[in-house]
């Protein structure tokens, strides 16, 4: 059956590179936005010099507003799974830790936040805690995989994924969408838009606001309640756009998020039904600025500055014994139960001089750009746990801890135009950090201040072979900064060095006004690469991050979306991967040499149709699949294969829309995340627990434009 799966893969492959020579077919137009779905070069904003999705030399996957909204998604959450080799561990209410060709962390983490994929939003850094990600008015999202070292430095060593929101407009937009469906799931948003005025050149601005509810998909049997797991989040997210002068724009964004999720998502018998009786919370209230200020006033280069200011406030809480009093009629007061307070601030200032056509080099073939970056994070957290636990009475600890990480970085990059065919890419990043942590728990007091020089930076060869396809091979480095363990009492465990990553990629894109398809192969070597493990010790588990000698991922990449005729397509992608690690644990606690890393398929695959016909009908229907993993570094249990359908039909107008849609239709059981332990009083009876992912769900959405 698994290599049934795999053929399937390379039958997807092979669909990317076919078609190129179809006839040509008119552009399809969406009734109801009228958008011209003609495949079109988009900008990528990831990308420092904002390329063309069609251009840049890397992996990325883009999907535009339009495609968002056909697919149905409101948050990132249901966009990952499409995504070539990118998945996420459902260790949240939403996903705060995401993997990219297998790199990336799975778990909460009271120490130095550390991310290896970054997530930005708006500009907004949210690495290690993008709940935050409503997809309502956005603009696109984009996936680069592969370390970024020249665009993002440290959090992106294995990819970058940025989600932008919806400019302000210089014509009136007004849009309603109201969305309800099983599981109490109920969603309305709005937006407006325009100008402040009629004269000339008058400020713009945008608002909009989306409140999500739903219960969360898990009955709480002992509380007999239906939301103890169940989400309640509003986001508003103002924008003003102010013309200085002729040269100049000034975006000034506000944004609030508040996210005031439940959390009670584990069962000791791996199913929907919960029997806590402290439900945990998993909440996250961000209030953000940014400015940005966008100048041509000079001809010899564009300036570029944004400055930002985001606070997060979360709290992280779950019943650790996962049952209530006297279920275990042995134990009667077995109780465990963990929460952590914590505030997350940001601050940073990026300065970017980009070349013009007049201050190109060497005889006007070479674009240029340059910038400093300089950011402050400053994390606080406020840790409990309480037991009663038989083997060590009654017990109940806490950590009280401040971190801080001052960064300074300089980057620039050379584009080198050969000829009219071929451009070579350059780029480098260097970045330093200073950073400071104490903490003051129960068993005493830590302190540490490691300091870390870091480089990154890349070289791209592009060749583009005619109008329409490019070829590409690059060799890039991304890095990330090392760090401490907390509570180890094993020297050797104390400190974990930086990671390198070095990437070798070969693409071909091409794109015409009916079909557009990418495909790369990609090696990566990470060099002291970070893996993070756990052990029991004393009267509770210790969770670290050790360095192994060496690992690799490699694979392929692919997608394709294809207009078959003017109101049908086919569209899917496919990843393949393969990683490996060699080495020990210092702690001998767990070992991971010669096994795959954790959250690694083999195979990840999407395909599906979509049709969109002048009358207003619209009918899409997908499939996507991934093959086991295992889900951790300190055991070997492992997930298993699985595929999910899903479904929408619809009416579309001029002004109105209204869709039936359903996910995972077939109610498929998967697992998100998943560990091996005892969770008895005895601890006797070891066993896999798994996060399962979201069931069957029926709904309707309505939208109506004004």
């Amino acid at each position: 059956m698994k290599a049934k799966k795999i053929q399937f893969s390379f039958v997807v492959i092979t669909a990317l590179v076919a078609g190129i020579n179809a006839e040509e077919m008119k552009p399809k137009v969406c009734p109801t936005i009228k958008h011209e779905m003609a495949f079109e070069p988009i900008i990528v904003n990831s990308d420092l010099r904002k390329s063309t999705d069609q251009k840049i030399a890397t992996s990325t996957t883009l999907k535009d507003e339009f495609t968002i909204q056909d697919q149905g998604a409101t948050h990132f959450e249901s966009l990952i799974l499409e995504i070539p080799n990118v998945n996420f561990s459902g260790q949240d209410s939403r996903p705060r830790h995401i993997q990219i060709r297998g790199m990336g962390e799975r778990d909460e983490y009271t120490g130095a936040p550390n991310a290896s994929v970054g997530f930005v939003v708006d500009d907004i850094d949210f690495s290690s805690i993008g709940m935050a990600a409503s997809l309502f008015d956005v603009k696109q999202v984009e996936v680069l995989r592969g370390p970024q070292g020249t665009r993002y430095g440290n959090s992106a060593l294995a990819g970058l994924i940025r989600i932008d929101s919806n400019a302000p407009t210089p014509v009136e937009e007004k849009m309603i969408e109201i969305t309800g469906g099983e599981n109490a799931l109920r969603e309305i948003g709005a937006i407006v838009s325009g100008p402040l005025s009629s004269t000339e050149n008058s400020t713009q601005y945008r608002l909009a606001i989306q409140k999500h509810d739903d219960n969360g998909f898990r009955d709480n049997a002992y509380l007999n309640q239906d939301d103890t797991n169940g989400r309640d989040e509003l986001t508003v997210r103002g924008k003003l756009r102010f013309f200085y002068d002729e040269e100049t724009t000034i975006d000034l964004m506000l944004l609030h998020a508040n996210l005031d999720n439940g959390y009670d998502a584990w069962s000791l018998d791996n199913s929907f039904t919960t029997l806590s009786d402290e439900t945990g919370k998993d909440t996250q209230k961000t209030n953000a600025t940014t400015l940005k200020i966008t100048s041509k006033a000079n001809q010899n280069f564009e300036l570029i500055s944004t400055t930002i200011v985001a606070n997060s406030d979360m709290i992280y809480s779950y019943d650790g014994d996962w049952v209530y009093p006297s279920y275990w009629s042995s134990y009667p007061t077995f109780r465990y139960f963990y929460q952590n307070d914590k505030s997350h601030k940001t601050a940073s200032q990026e300065i970017k001089l980009v070349s013009t056509e007049e201050s190109k080099l060497f005889d006007g073939t070479t674009d240029w750009l340059i910038g400093l970056y300089v950011a402050k994070l400053q994390e606080e957290n406020q840790v409990a746990e309480f037991g009663d636990d038989p083997f060590y009475n009654v017990w109940s600890g806490g950590l009280a801890s401040d971190y801080q990480v001052n960064k300074i970085a300089l980057f620039g990059q050379l584009d080198y135009a050969i000829d009219t065919q071929n451009t070579l890419s350059v780029g480098a990043r260097v970045e330093h950090h200073t950073t400071k942590y104490t903490n003051d728990y129960f068993a005493g007091a830590e302190s540490y201040d490691p300091n870390f020089d870091l480089f990154g930076g890349h070289i791209e060869l592009s060749h583009a072979i005619d109008t329409t396809q490019i070829l590409y091979a690059s060799l890039s480095q991304g890095y990330k900064a090392g760090g401490f363990n907390i509570k180890v009492a094993d020297p050797a465990l104390l400190y974990f060095k930086k990671e390198t990553a070095r990437n070798y990629e070969i693409g071909y894109k091409t794109r015409t006004s009916h079909f557009k398809s990418a495909i790369s192969a990609f090696y990566t070597d990470r060099h002291n690469p970070q893996f993070d493990g756990y052990t029991y010790i004393g009267s509770a588990y210790t969770y670290y991050t050790e360095n192994f000698d060496e690992a690799t991922n490699y694979g392929v990449e692919g997608e394709f979306d294809w207009s078959i005729q003017e109101a049908l397509s086919l569209f899917g992608s496919v990843g393949l991967l393969q990683t490996t690690v060699d080495g020990d644990s210092a702690s001998g606690a767990f070992s991971v040499d010669g096994r795959e890393q954790s959250h690694a398929p083999s195979y990840q695959y999407s395909v599906g149709t979509q049709y969109r016909y002048e009358n207003g009908i619209f009918v899409r229907t997908s499939v996507r699949g991934m093959d086991s993993f295992y889900f951790d570094n300190s055991h070997d249990q492992k997930s298993k294969s699985y595929s999910v359908v899903d479904a929408k039909v619809g009416y579309e107008t001029g002004k109105f829309e209204a869709y039936l849609w359903g996910r995972n239709l077939f109610d498929k059981k998967y697992a998100t995340r998943g560990y091996y332990f005892a969770n008895d009083p005895e601890y006797a009876n070891t066993k896999q627990f798994v996060r399962l992912g979201d069931p069957r769900q029926l709904g309707v959405t309505v939208r109506y434009h004004f």
